[in-house]
C-alpha cells in the first residue's frame, strides 16, 4: 500500500507533515514565533510549504544517495 504524507495547518496554528491516515502523529511540526509570522507579513502558509518541501527533497537526497553505494566509507571533513 503507497503511504501519502499531506501538509496540513493544525488546530493551534502550526504547520504538520502528516500520513493522509489520521491515527498517526505527525512528521514534521512546524510552529512560528508571533515576531515571524510578524515578519513574514501574511505568507506564513508559503514559507511553512517550503520548509516541510525542502527538508522532504533533502531527505529523498540522502536516501538516494545511501542506496546508491551503501559500502562506501563515511568519511566527512569538517573545516
Amino acid at each position: 500500500m503507497t503511504k501519502y504524507w499531506e501538509i496540513v495547518q493544525l488546530s493551534d496554528g502550526s504547520f504538520a507533515l502528516q500520513s493522509s491516515e489520521e491515527n498517526e502523529a505527525p512528521l514534521v511540526r512546524i510552529e512560528f514565533s508571533p515576531e515571524a509570522e510578524s515578519l513574514l507579513q501574511g505568507q506564513v502558509v508559503d514559507v511553512a510549504r517550503a520548509m516541510i518541501g525542502a527538508g522532504v527533497q533533502a531527505a529523498s537526497f540522502v536516501e538516494d544517495a545511501s542506496v546508491e553505494d551503501p559500502i562506501a566509507p563515511q568519511e566527512e571533513t569538517v573545516h
